[in-house]
């Protein structure tokens, strides 16, 4: 499978998931209200770093190997299970420490909650690593179903336990436990027969560690960027505050699904093929076709957000447009700079990936600190654009400066043949050949 036709595949399992990912967001927000959602939100972001911090940065590593060296396949199985079990009962306890230590700092959260939640910590950290086997083995449908089918459960798991059983949060986070185990198996007989070797390989997960270790270091930043107001505004403004901000933090994310799928696809591929002269032309292009369908939906979001968001989530959730307004820009950038940042992965992951990531925390976080307690959550808003802005600015500077032979404009405007192209498609979808040859459409 070619890379566009992977791209077009794993975006359209993940488009058709919208619906499925949208319709879950929708009956947690109205069947738990602002208030438990705000929680279930910081225990996500906690869960987040948690497992940022304790995954070592091997899934990115991992894919890289699988991709260079398919032969490793098993012994990359056995180890993600054996490292999985590892940093999962770490990071357990470590939410432990933090809970008997910190307890002021998880807010309005229920500490016995938040550690129920981090019992699927294990399962998630070994499913990260298979996922990336998938992924690094060009395994596309495989890693594109899984992920549908993790979130369709999800769906179905929430719709149960809220609407049919009438249960709530804590009853939730259990389905969620359950669902995280039963991943965690799919994924290997996903990988059969290579699942069948249960003898760890060492030594080649020391030799992981150079590259693993600068992964980790922006994956861990990077996340905290992105959810560092979130545990600031359930800690400073409380759960109420951080369920509406979430509404907007969960609908820009969707607006990350393209450009995520491309840079997630690119990576690997950019691994294979090495210093192949023509690799950067590659991204120039991906970059340029992603700076299109971003656009498009940012304005279409921001269009349609002011009757759409109080229509599906609630009247309860209106105030959330205008953070979700102020989020837009942000998240456009933050769309270009998963392309840039993945092509750069799959090379040799230089430590502008790390610098700006750390940049664009002490700037979320600074901000955030500043401005939260006196204007709440529009602060998060706009102190989260203002980083994305700053990261991407960074690596897209730094991208081109590395590849001279690329013109700035290449990363941002379609080429004419790309346009004629593009329209051709769109004449073929809209005006099928046997209807045009009908003669009933010009």
């Amino acid at each position: 499978m070619g890379f566009v036709r992977q791209v077009l595949f794993t975006y359209t399992v993940r488009v058709v998931m919208i619906p499925v990912g949208l319709l879950y967001a929708v009956i947690n927000a109205r069947w738990l209200g602002p208030q438990d959602l705000g929680i279930l939100s910081a225990i996500g972001a906690f869960m987040g770093v948690a497992s940022h911090i304790g995954n070592l940065g091997l899934p990115t590593a991992v894919t890289r190997c699988a991709a260079a060296s398919p032969e490793r396949t098993p012994a990359l199985v056995a180890n993600a299970r054996l490292t999985g079990a590892i940093a999962g009962l770490g990071a357990f306890a470590a939410l432990f420490g933090l809970c008997r230590l910190a307890p002021g700092f998880l807010g309005a959260m229920p500490p016995s909650l938040l550690l129920l939640a981090a019992l699927t910590m294990p399962m998630t950290f070994g499913s990260a690593q298979l996922q990336a086997i998938l992924l690094g083995r060009q395994r596309i449908r495989s890693y594109s179903l899984l992920e549908a089918l993790g979130r369709l459960l999800n769906l179905m798991a929430s719709a149960l336990v809220l609407v049919v059983l009438g249960l709530g949060l804590r009853s939730l986070v259990v389905a969620t436990l359950l669902l995280a185990l039963l991943q965690f198996v799919n994924y290997q007989v996903a990988l059969w027969p290579e699942s069948r070797h249960w003898r760890p390989d060492l030594p080649l997960l020391l030799s992981l560690g150079g590259f693993s270790s600068r992964a980790y270091l922006t994956a861990l930043l990077t996340f905290l960027v992105l959810r560092s107001d979130i545990v600031l505004l359930n800690a400073l403004r409380g759960p109420a505050e951080t369920g509406v901000y979430s509404v907007a933090a969960q609908i820009a994310d969707f607006l990350l699904l393209l450009p995520g799928v491309a840079g997630t696809l690119l990576a690997p591929r950019i691994a294979a093929r090495g210093d192949d002269p023509g690799s950067a032309g590659l991204t120039a292009a991906v970059c340029r076709h992603a700076v299109l369908a971003v656009t498009a939906a940012c304005i279409a979001v921001g269009a349609a957000a002011l009757w759409a968001v109080p229509l599906l989530f609630g009247p309860a959730y209106l105030p959330a447009v205008r953070a979700l307004w102020i989020l837009l820009p942000g998240a456009w950038c933050m769309a270009l700079q998963y392309v840039l940042s993945n092509d750069l992965s799959g090379r040799d992951y230089p430590a502008v990936l790390p610098a700006a990531a750390a940049l664009a925390l002490a700037v979320n976080v600074g901000l955030n600190l500043l401005w939260l307690p006196r204007y709440g959550f529009t602060a998060a808003a706009v102190s989260s654009s203002i980083a994305y802005l700053i990261s991407f600015l960074v690596i897209a500077g730094y991208w081109l400066r590395r590849f001279k032979e690329i013109r700035p404009a290449s990363l941002f405007l379609l080429e004419r043949d790309e346009w004629r192209g593009l329209a051709g498609r769109l004449r073929t979808a809209l005006w099928p050949p046997a209807v045009a040859r009908s003669g009933l459409l010009p």
